[in-house]
């Protein structure tokens, strides 16, 4: 009997002795490794903080290049616009030459007729015998002469004055069209450049609304006392662990899964980082997994206003994302519950830029989710992490339950 009483104290012993050490050991450790600290927000934010400063400065440089360009395609606008008058003067210039050849060409005709009458009624003699000297004799003969040179002169230079500037209006012709040509090309790289310039700009809005974000965060983890080596879901009391993920809503049909996909806005194919639940805007959206506020982004370009949250569930930790929201009910550091609204959905008229909003990346009302694992993530970083959420049926079908 005693025996058996021992034995049975020692069973004890090690059964209690293996459960403390395990969860001391063991559960608490593994989800504060895994954790972002306050530390690693700091690191981010410089990261971010740079690379806006690159952008910014490569934006700069685009400008500059664009007003290049455009500088370049005033002045050979300029230029066309003046080769264009000096064809037009020019073709005055030929044609009233043409009409000083026709004149001439009469003129000479004229005076052919007349030698030929000269010739025959013998005016041309009797003109050059009526001389009274032989002085006066040589200087009519001479006369008579002259006007026919010069006559014939007169025509020489006109017709190679009409040669001359019909060779440059070809030259003109083909300068114009080498104008015409390099002002399509400075058009097509302004245009370029302004298509870079839209990016840039697109993306240091992005990433100043993410430092934006990050500050928040940053400012609030500081409030509730964090240190810079903390793990933020443990300083933020918020290390609760799940044992199942809920639904954001309690209906709905799958609009669109994740994976590659023909996005609807840009029209071609995309790696679609969420699913896409259609539903009526200002649905209320709760927490699928008890944690933490971790990120906020309000008015993204694309994606609109945005939650991330930290959790643990079954003892690993995940980041989730709720993207173009009508309105943000929670805060940064904000512990919530399944049971929390933290948004109201949006992605319809109020939001999508369809309709005069700021989303561009929603063509109508919806809410998406997104899962990623492996951490606790931000906007800059929650892409590279991002998994398939599970629980939820096929595209186009309905769910009706959390």
């Amino acid at each position: 009997m005693k025996k058996s009483v021992l034995n049975y104290l020692r069973f004890s012993f090690l059964v209690l002795f293996i459960v403390g050490f395990t969860s001391t050991h063991f559960a608490v450790p593994v989800m504060a490794a895994s954790g972002q600290t306050l530390g690693d927000l700091r690191t981010q934010l410089k990261e971010l903080q740079n690379k806006y400063s690159t952008q910014q400065n490569k934006k700069k440089q685009t400008e500059a290049e664009r007003n290049a360009n455009i500088k370049k395609r005033n002045q050979a606008e300029n230029e066309l616009e003046d080769t264009k008058a000096k064809i037009t003067s020019l073709t005055d210039e030929i044609e009233k030459t043409n009409q000083d050849i026709d004149t001439v060409k009469a003129e000479s005709e004229e005076l052919l007729r007349l030698y030929q009458q000269l010739e025959s009624d013998n005016i041309y003699l009797s003109y050059i015998t009526g001389a009274s000297t032989i002085t006066d004799m040589i200087m009519r003969m001479d006369a008579v002469s002259q006007l026919t040179d010069a006559n014939q002169s007169k025509l020489d230079e006109l017709e190679l004055l009409i040669k001359s500037n019909e060779k440059l209006s070809k030259e003109l012709d083909k300068y114009e069209g080498e104008l015409g040509d390099k002002i399509i090309a400075y058009e097509a790289s302004v245009d370029a450049l302004n298509g870079e310039i839209e990016e840039l700009e697109e993306g240091t809005v992005s990433l100043d609304k993410q430092i934006t974000s990050l500050k928040e965060s940053i400012k609030s983890y500081e409030d509730l006392g964090c240190k810079d080596s903390d793990v933020l879901i443990v300083c933020s009391k918020a290390a609760q662990n799940n044992s199942e993920w809920l639904r954001p809503v309690s209906k709905a049909k799958i609009t669109s899964l994740y994976g590659k996909r023909k996005s609807p806005t840009a029209g071609a194919s995309s790696n679609h980082k969420g699913i896409d639940m259609g539903v009526a805007e200002g649905t209320k959206v709760y927490a699928t997994a008890a944690g933490t506020v971790g990120a906020i982004v309000r008015k993204s370009s694309c994606g609109g206003n945005m939650v991330y949250i930290w959790a643990y569930v079954n003892g690993k930790p995940y980041t989730y994302v709720f993207m173009h929201l009508k309105e943000i009910l929670v805060s940064v550091g904000e512990v919530v519950t399944t049971e929390t609204v933290v948004a109201l959905s949006g992605g319809g008229k109020s939001t999508a830029s369809k309709y005069g909003g700021y989303d561009r990346c929603t063509t109508g009302a919806h809410l998406h989710y997104g899962l990623a694992s492996g951490g606790f993530y931000n906007s800059s970083n929650f892409n590279s992490h991002t998994i398939n959420p599970p629980g939820y049926p096929g595209l186009y079908q309905w769910f009706y339950t959390r």
